[in-house]
């Protein structure tokens, strides 16, 4: 750099620390926007400034947006359009959001930033072009290319290569209008059909017919997976019925033999005890648990004709049961 005849060594610093300044301010933006005309659109942006900032603008059709130069956007007045609105702040975002895009906006928009002093003043000179379409057709997108099967969940986009937010969409299914309105449609796979979409009120803006192929479920497809559970479930319900029925009868056996030793040995007791049979008026069973049985010792006299025998001689002694029921 050559500095003017007769400069000093304090201005030539000044102006090295210009330039060097000026090569560290910039302004970053998004890349080329394409939109449709009524939608609307957002265009990223990024600065950043040597010094503080106390003014920012969005300008179009000027390379260097300073002085009179008109803006969309102008921080210091209250009068701006309102189909511009601007996302950022006087630090380091400078995202301006443009409404119901029209044709004049198929431009270029540049931003600059200004400080208090003009040391500080920037214009990003790349500036974003815009590109406004009207009536370009769009396409419909499936996210599940191919056949489906019937039942199965499906979404369909409708796509542009411009970005077409806040615009409404209008679908049709086999020619009938569907009540979505939305960019995208999801649907659960009942029949095969063709889908189109477009823009509301554009009919140069439908779509070419997407055709959406249903399958009937296959038996060796997803049916094929429940019917599997279905089974294993089954047989292992029939398996614990059967261990639980072997356990029951394994311990019934033994009670059933211990009881029928418990009655052979009550029978024979019975058989062994007089008047184990049925008695009394109301026939019922006198048994050797529910009778009592007393032994009593009856005497019998001799006859007057031996009663002179000695007395020594022992007396005849009988021993009879009787059995008394129970009260």
């Amino acid at each position: 750099m050559i500095l003017p005849h007769g400069a000093n060594n304090n201005d030539s610093v000044l102006v090295l620390l210009l330039l060097a300044a000026w090569a560290d301010a910039r302004v970053s933006y998004s890349p080329v926007t394409c939109a449709v005309r009524g939608s609307t659109v957002t265009l990223p942006c990024s600065f950043t400034p040597i010094m503080p900032v106390v003014r920012v603008r969005w300008c179009v059709s000027h390379p260097i947006c300073q002085g009179s130069t008109p803006s969309v956007y102008d921080s210091r007045t209250i009068r701006n359009n309102w189909r511009y609105l601007y996302l950022g702040d006087m630090e380091r975002n400078c995202t301006l959001q443009i409404h119901n895009v029209q044709t004049q906006d198929n431009t270029t928009f540049r931003f600059r930033m200004e400080a208090r002093d003009n040391a500080g003043h920037f214009t990003g000179t790349t500036g974003v072009a815009v590109t406004v379409v009207d009536g370009d057709p769009m396409s419909v997108q499936s996210s599940a290319p191919g056949s489906v099967s019937e039942g199965a969940a499906v979404t369909l986009n409708c796509a542009s290569r411009c970005s077409f937010h806040q615009v409404g969409v209008r679908w049709h299914q086999d020619g009938h209008a569907l009540p979505e309105s939305g960019p995208t449609l999801r649907l659960t796979a009942g029949q095969s059909a063709n889908y189109t979409c477009g823009l509301v009120d554009r009919a140069s803006t439908t779509s070419p017919p997407f055709r959406l192929n249903v399958q009937p479920p296959r038996a060796d497809g997803n049916f094929v997976v429940p019917l599997v559970v279905s089974l294993g479930l089954l047989m292992a319900l029939l398996l614990v019925i059967a261990v639980v029925v072997v356990v029951v009868k394994r311990k019934r056996r033994p009670a059933s033999r211990h009881e029928g030793k418990r009655g052979e040995k009550e029978n024979q007791r019975s058989e062994q005890v007089p008047g184990g049979e049925r008695g009394g008026p109301d026939g019922q069973e006198i048994g050797q648990d529910a009778d009592e049985i007393n032994y009593a010792t009856v005497q019998f006299q001799s006859r007057a004709t031996n009663s002179r025998r000695p007395a020594e001689t022992s007396e005849d002694v009988v021993y009879s049961s009787v059995a008394r029921p129970s009260t």
